[in-house]
């Protein structure tokens, strides 16, 4: 015997299913206001500034190079200055 969508499907009586426990929820913050928020990075060197000379020397925090940087820069050597620029 084939099986065909109505052999797949079961009805329930609604007296089966708790409707009184079911809980709306609110929809999600959107993503716009997570790009609002400080970066992690932003806040390190914001502390970082309020520190001043207690700020230790073992923590140094590297901004991050956009691509923009490397525009001018021959693609064959890219990655090589890419792997320059980070401490290892």
């Amino acid at each position: 015997m084939r099986v065909t969508a109505p052999r797949l499907v079961r009805l329930l009586p609604r007296a089966k299913l708790n409707v009184s426990d079911a809980k709306i929820i609110g929809r999600p913050i959107p993503q716009t206001q997570d790009r609002l928020r400080p970066t992690t990075i932003d806040l390190l060197l914001k502390q970082k500034e309020t520190a001043g000379e207690n700020w230790p020397a073992n923590l140094r925090l590297e901004p991050q190079l956009k691509k923009a940087v490397f525009k001018n820069v021959q693609p064959e050597l890219r990655s090589a200055m890419k792997k320059l620029t980070k401490e290892r």
